[in-house]
């Protein structure tokens, strides 16, 4: 009776094992599985020791390069242009546009501003600005002599990674401006005495400081020849009052009562370092794309 339960016992281990034996386990095949093959890893790595990040190979199917792949020495690059990318001057015409067709006052205004890795640029700008403006439903005249005005700020490229050729940038400015400013032909009615008389406030001193919240685009048209538009939303910080009136017209910023505004400038960019040019990384890329192993049956 022993030896048959020692039988069977047996029989049944043996069943298992060969049950077992046949099974099958079919693998659930990942998209991105084939790129992360030894030869896979091989091009990151040949890429990385060119110092060119895979991303701009693979995009969002990057390869995952294990951390004993990638060399000690070279680090994910941030940024694929130097500090020193360019210096763009630029003029702002808008205004002197708008004056042709008649707007009573205006200014024009230059500017310059330094490319920090394609993402950052500290700002400068500087003009001249006037009025000689009666308004149609008032009884004076108000008129500005050319005033300088001054702005700083800086602006932050959203496409730092792209061609530098196409910017768009967010940013912020602070003016100052120091001016003086005549109201005449004030007429005055006397009901009374059924008489008019004109009156003048001369020779009225004013400064003022405002910031400047702004949102611009900038395209290039012809070698270092670009073109670019800047939306700007202005708030004013601090003007100086007279006793016998307030400044209508501030030069840099426009009407006191209009925050709003807008500019469009034409540049010329001064290269300032050749080296890292995004053709140059395309070409780059484009020669490593060549090499690399790809599975026919990737996506």
């Amino acid at each position: 009776m022993k030896m048959r339960k020692i039988l069977l016992i047996l029989i049944a281990i043996v069943s298992i094992l060969g049950v077992t034996a046949q099974r099958k386990v079919t693998p659930i095949e990942n998209k991105k599985s084939s790129l992360q093959t030894i030869e896979g890893k091989q091009a990151a790595k040949k890429l990385l020791e060119k110092k060119i990040e895979p991303s701009l190979v693979f995009g969002d199917s990057i390869i995952n390069v294990d951390e004993e792949t990638k060399p000690d020495t070279v680090g994910k690059p941030k940024m694929i242009f130097p500090l020193m990318q360019g210096l763009s001057i630029g003029v702002n015409i808008l205004d002197p546009i708008m004056m042709i067709f008649g707007q009573s006052y205006g200014s024009i205004d230059f500017s310059a501003e330094l490319s920090l890795h394609n993402r950052f640029i500290p700002a400068i700008e500087i003009g001249i600005g006037r009025a000689n403006n009666t308004p149609e439903d008032g009884n004076y005249t108000y008129k500005t002599p050319l005033s300088f005005y001054g702005k700083i700020g800086a602006s932050y490229n959203f496409l730092y990674n792209k061609t530098p050729d196409y910017q768009l940038t967010a940013g912020f400015r602070v003016g100052f401006s120091s001016f003086k400013y005549d109201i005449t032909n004030i007429t005055v009615n006397s009901g009374y005495w059924d008489e008019t008389k004109k009156v003048e406030i001369l020779d009225q001193k004013s400064n003022a400081c405002w910031a400047e919240l702004l949102l611009a685009l900038k395209v290039k048209i012809y070698r270092n020849i670009a073109m670019g538009w800047s939306f700007r939303y202005r708030l004013m910080m601090s003007y100086k009052k007279n006793e016998n009136s307030d400044p209508w017209y501030i030069p840099g910023f426009g009407s006191r009562t209009n925050g709003a505004g807008a500019t469009y400038s034409i540049y010329y960019t001064l290269p300032l370092n050749r080296k890292g040019k995004v053709s140059d990384k395309v070409d780059a890329v484009n020669k490593e794309l060549n090499k690399l192993p790809f599975d026919s049956k990737t996506e």
